[in-house]
């Protein structure tokens, strides 16, 4: 007996010799997640009750990120086992692997085997309920097809074919749909998913959480409640977690963007976690620009509630915007703000202006079930959340001076940026505590000057510091920025306001200030050329840019007017590409276009044979640059400077003038110095851009000429269809460019007549009261035109919606001027009243099929 025991001692002891490296399990289960298809990752995740339950205490503490608060908070709206356990104090067990200890040999008795058999059992029973929860691929279809408009294939490991309304998709299955097609599908966890025409897309699933992957195209996810698990959308670039949200994805060349209408919705890329909110947006590339959420929602079959809901939003803004901005014309601050400061934005004290638009909110929300429904969705304490804010804002402002003041200060370890306000009375210290410190999240740190001095550089880790001095409160999340700011206070006047970018915004207040933004542009290129690579330096010196020195942006209101100011400065004259803006002159151009356009764009360059040396010049300093230029011009058979721009006279216009369904009515207008050299030149283009296309899918273009009514008429073709693409002719100097001839002629019309937006009264009531006779740039809009035409084509709810956005619709037009050292524009509407973007959700292709159904009954 006592030999058997040595001999299962000694294989005791070889077992936990043989014990694999920490680093060789991690490997291995890497390893083990990718053949699986799932994600592994050394931090944990939160994707089940057992993930949750541990970070109850970090929860009520505040410490955790707002990431991941995000998702706790979901989890315990959803789960009512995790919310008693939460509410009764008490958190999880604690199933993480214990710490292995040095190998110890010892007699292993009979109870020990027994004690080590039911851990085992016990470890066994927990690996196979983490399989099936985390890991096993689940019985079942995935997807169900609710509903096809136009076709939509089915793409499996046995082939293709097309599907029809009721077919299953499995595990692996892709769906996708044709051009101009969209498709609903219904997850098998309850979620709807609208997929836009040429999307792709197929449904995975492992234990308790589904997957969307997002091959390419757009969809629209309405997310169902979940008990557990979650939902994963996934793009090429991104993943997106929700559950119980309505949100949209739209994958693409350039990268992926994420815009969500009801809940809030959390975004992984490159190793970052970012929480996007209702109303709000995500992309992965700074190259996609950012566009109004509900443009994501417009090809969406429920688009009609949002146009309602647009309506209604469009409305409360109007009404919000009515409330006056108090204005400043000076500030105490100023000068006692650091030498250093690059950036410099200061605000009035908006605490009775928030408390007004509350007071309109909740009465537009009284009136309108659209935004009652809107706002009810998700969350059901938003009201007392919003509540709880606007009154914290309030009684903080209460005890504030009339502005506040965001600055930005050029640190040895990076930018520091903190908000500064005077204090006019007693008690801010404990109000900050109450309301803040006693907060759920914890995301503030009050403490005064004797606190600072002994507090150690570095940032908290969650939130920010307040410092609260006798006559001053300064917040920033950085301990050196405060000491910076503390100091400068205390030492009086900086000298800062008397500095040449200080007198600019010195010179602001003194208009009358609402809102300013001033940035020293110059010092903050240099802080990133130090830190950037040597293309990006080089390229900010050769085309001029970096000879910008000063922003400064200015919002007021003079008699309930909106006055909005900007003021671009440069070191010197203006160069190479910052140049390319010409100084004011008439704009001919805007005579071809009628007053009833719903966009016009029009300005004018310098002169354009000047442009093109400025781009040789640039090319030139790239060893191919002026090899790939000569190889160009030598294949086009043109000379580009001479040929080209030679014959431009250096103005510009792309206008919306007609109808926008179903076929947006669009014109272009270019100044032309010599009409007969200039369409030989477009010619000679035509003949050698057909010569270097190849292949079944190439389509050449044929420029035919013609005579109406003693004018000459060019028509541009598709060589292999015979479709007209454009018609353009010649006229009084300019080129008028249209896809219809009836529209180039009503451009005649309006130049001849003088009937043109050019000399409307109502477009020059719109231009800033300054002393500038003419403009190098005016961007007008004007949706009315566009809205009512629409109406006899929709009915009932729609068509009440619509009226409502037109009748707070209202033109708008921002001019721009250029100047030897700067560019400054200005404009007499609201901050965000211009909307070029809303004439997308207008243009939708829907609603181009609606309008010619319409005019064919």
């Amino acid at each position: 007996m006592k030999n058997q025991e040595e001999m299962l001692d000694q294989a005791i002891k070889s077992m936990r010799e043989a014990e694999p490296e920490a680093g060789e399990i991690s490997a291995s289960a890497e390893k083990v997640a990718g053949r699986l298809g799932i994600a592994f990752a050394n931090d944990a995740t939160i994707e089940s009750c057992e993930d949750v339950q541990p970070l109850f205490g970090a929860y009520r503490a505040g410490t955790l990120s707002e990431n991941r608060s995000v998702l706790v908070k979901a989890h315990l709206r959803e789960c009512g086992v995790c919310l008693r356990r939460f509410h009764s104090g008490s958190g999880a067990v604690d199933w993480s692997t214990p710490k292995l200890m040095p190998a110890r040999t010892h007699a292993v008795r009979p109870w020990a085997m027994g004690w080590a058999m039911a851990a085992s059992l016990a470890l066994a029973a927990a690996g196979t309920f983490m399989y099936k929860a985390y890991w096993q691929v689940p019985q079942g279809v995935r997807a169900e097809v609710q509903s096809i408009d136009g076709s939509a294939s089915l793409i499996s490991d046995s082939g293709s074919r097309v599907l029809a309304v009721g077919a299953e998709l499995k595990e692996g299955d892709q769906l996708r749909t044709s051009g101009g097609s969209h498709a609903v599908l219904r997850l098998s966890d309850g979620s709807t998913v609208e997929l836009n025409e040429r999307s792709a897309v197929s449904v995975g699933a492992r234990g308790r959480n589904m997957t969307l992957d997002l091959d390419h195209g757009a969809v629209i996810v309405k997310a169902a409640h979940r008990t557990s698990g979650h939902l994963y959308v996934k793009t090429d670039d991104c993943s997106v977690a929700v559950t119980g949200t309505v949100f949209s994805v739209n994958s693409g060349i350039k990268g992926s963007r994420v815009a969500v209408a009801q809940g809030a919705v959390d975004v992984a890329h490159a190793g970052m976690h970012a929480t996007v909110n209702a109303g709000d947006e995500f992309t992965t590339t700074q190259n996609l620009a950012p566009e109004p959420v509900s443009e994501q929602f417009s090809w969406s079959a429920n688009r009609d509630q949002y146009i309602e809901l647009l309506a209604q939003l469009s409305t409360l803004q109007h009404r919000i915007e009515q409330i006056p901005i108090p204005q400043r014309y000076g500030s105490d601050l100023l000068d006692r703000m650091p030498g250093d400061t690059q950036l410099y934005v200061s605000i009035p004290n908006l605490g009775d202006f928030v408390s007004q638009a509350k007071t309109i909110f909740e009465d537009q929300l009284r009136q309108s079930p659209v935004l009652q429904q809107w706002w009810s969705s998700g969350k059901q304490d938003k009201t007392a959340e919003l509540d709880e804010l606007v009154n914290k804002l309030h009684d903080m402002s209460q005890y504030l001076g009339d502005e506040m003041v965001i600055v930005a200060l050029k640190q040895q370890k990076g930018n520091g940026f903190a908000v500064v306000a005077d204090v006019q009375r007693s008690g801010l210290s404990d109000l900050l505590k109450q309301q803040f410190v006693s907060a759920s999240h914890g995301a503030l740190t009050v403490i005064d000057e004797s606190a600072l001095q002994n507090s150690s550089s570095g940032k908290p880790e969650n939130g920010a510091y307040a410092l609260v001095r006798e006559k001053e409160v300064v917040f920033s999340n950085s301990i050196d920025t405060l000491k910076t700011i503390d100091a400068q206070l205390n030492a009086g006047s900086s000298g800062f306001a008397g500095s040449d970018f200080g007198q600019r915004i010195k010179s602001a207040y003194s208009r009358g200030a609402g809102v300013i933004l001033a940035a020293n542009l110059q010092e903050m290129l240099a802080g990133a050329t130090n830190h950037g690579n040597k293309k990006g330096d080089a390229f900010l010196q050769q085309s001029g840019i970096a000879g910008v020195r000063y922003l400064i942006a200015e919002h007021r209101e003079s008699n309930g007017t909106p006055q909005n100011h900007l003021n671009l400065q440069f070191s010197g004259t203006r160069q190479r590409v910052a140049s390319w803006l010409g100084s004011p002159a008439p704009v001919g151009s805007l005579d071809f276009v009628s007053p009833n356009a719903a966009l016009a764009v029009a300005g004018v360059s310098k002169d354009p044979t000047a442009i093109v040396d400025d781009m040789i010049a640039m090319m030139s300093t790239d060893k191919n640059g002026a090899d790939e230029f000569n190889k160009a011009q030598s294949e086009l058979g043109i000379d580009i400077r001479n040929d080209l721009a030679g014959n431009l006279g250096g103005e510009y216009l792309f206008a919306l003038d007609g109808p926008v369904l179903p076929t947006p009515s669009w014109k272009a207008v270019i100044e032309v110095r010599d009409s007969g050299r200039f369409e030989t030149t477009l010619e000679r283009l035509a003949q050698a851009v057909n010569g270097h296309l190849q292949g079944k899918d190439a389509h050449g273009i044929t420029i035919d000429a013609s005579q109406a009514g003693g004018q000459t008429f060019h028509t541009v073709h598709n060589a292999s269809t015979g479709v007209v693409l454009a018609e353009y002719t010649y006229s009084n100097g300019y080129m008028i460019i249209a896809p219809t001839r009836a529209l180039v002629m009503d451009a005649l019309h309006a130049h001849s007549t003088g009937d043109s937006l050019g000399h409307s009264a109502s477009f020059k009531a719109l231009l800033p009261v300054d002393q500038n006779e003419n403009y190098s740039a005016v961007a007008y809009q004007n949706l009315g035109p566009v809205i009512t035409p629409l109406l006899s084509h929709m009915s009932g709810e729609s068509a009440d919606a619509l009226k409502k956005l037109a009748s707070d619709s209202h033109p708008t037009a921002i001019c721009a001027w250029g100047k030897d050292a700067g560019i400054e524009a200005a404009s007499n509407s609201n901050l965000f009243g211009f909307d070029f973007l809303t004439l997308g959700r207008l243009l939708h292709s829907d609603n181009k099929q609606g309008a010619v159904s319409a005019e064919q009954m």
